[in-house]
């Protein structure tokens, strides 16, 4: 039963109700989807035979790559142990292969050990939806046994090769090359930023981008984590990164904000002042983006704690998607309306 669920069965029937009161079926259908999520076939990657390219099943991000089958659940909405990164692709109503839409890639946290597919993944891709965009959803490679999976440039290729595939792709799914965006989410928001701000960084392992380029044209950083500073990064996401024995050079060369340069593109941050993981993280990247004359737009809540995602919790931070939504709509990277023919 269920390998027959759908991620588009549960993450639909929320439109049609108040967010704020979704908790109950939330929490059922989360189990429900995530178990799929686990155990759902994996994708062809043949986008030819699918009129809605990487839609409906997790797909490779490296077609070649091999999979143990070790991803498992580990609570609720959240899987663990993903050792061969992944994707899947959701479609706005009314989309059309033809059509020229924003898209957003969407990074969901945890601290490089778990990923929170639901309330910084599925939500997102329906929030997204409803706002005309393209969403794609990364399994970035997160573990729960070592920090061997997780080690830098590991998740920083998921990422790029993410975005090479979105623009690569462009004209199947319906997206306009030059309007593909990420969001992250902590652990997340780290991999987002690292792919803002080092998209022109050789990696070991990666092969030549070529003509399709992996920068993103706009990133939206949730409570981030930006820094490898001490004092300030979150410890546990550099160990997975880097190990207990991270060098200086390491936290020099791998802090987001001492990457932004005039090329960075503007930026969306979202934190609050109880966060867990210090609000000083989206405050450096801010105070980057200002010194190298990058738009960058900061929203320091008061109270809101960390890993909300898009769920309603009665607190100030519940109003950051609607932010979000005013930025996203003031650059042009919404089609709310279906396109003119």
């Amino acid at each position: 039963m269920l390998a027959s669920v759908k991620m588009k069965d549960i993450i639909r029937p929320m439109n049609l109700l108040k967010i704020g009161n979704v908790c109950l079926l939330l929490a059922a259908a989360g189990m429900l989807w995530t178990e799929q999520v686990v155990a759902g076939e994996q994708g062809s990657n043949v986008v030819e035979k699918n009129s809605k390219p990487y839609e409906g099943d997790w797909y490779k991000l490296f077609p070649d790559m091999a999979d143990a089958g070790k991803e498992r659940l580990a609570y609720a909405g959240h899987v663990t142990d993903v050792e061969c990164p992944k994707f899947q692709v959701f479609y706005p109503k009314g989309w059309k292969a033809s059509d020229r839409r924003p898209a957003l890639v969407v990074f969901p946290g945890g601290g490089y050990q778990v990923l929170n597919l639901r309330g910084e993944g599925a939500m997102v891709a329906d929030w997204a939806n409803r706002l005309g965009m393209v969403a794609a959803i990364v399994k970035y490679r997160v573990s729960s046994q070592s920090n061997v999976v997780t080690r830098f440039p590991g998740p920083l290729l998921d990422a790029r090769q993410a975005m090479r595939i979105v623009r690569r792709d462009a004209a199947k799914l319906g997206v306009h090359p030059g309007k593909v965006g990420v969001i992250g989410f902590s652990a997340g928001g780290n991999v987002a930023a690292m792919t803002a701000t080092m998209w022109e960084e050789p990696l070991a392992g990666e092969q030549a981008n070529g003509e399709v380029s992996t920068r993103p044209d706009f990133a939206m950083l949730i409570y981030p984590v930006i820094t490898m500073e001490d004092g300030v990064t979150h410890l546990g996401s550099r160990y997975q990164l880097f190990g207990k024995e991270v060098t200086q050079e390491q936290i020099q060369k791998y802090s987001t904000e001492k990457r932004v340069t005039p090329q960075t593109p503007p930026l969306f941050l979202i934190q609050s002042k109880d966060d867990a993981v210090s609000c000083r993280n989206s405050e450096l990247m801010e105070q980057a983006a200002t010194a190298n004359g990058v738009e960058a737009t900061r929203i320091l809540y008061e109270k809101g704690g960390h890993g909300y995602g898009m769920e309603k919790r009665n607190n100030p931070t519940d109003a950051w998607p609607l932010e979000a939504e005013k930025w996203l709509r003031s650059h042009g990277w919404t089609q709310e309306t279906p396109p003119q023919r």
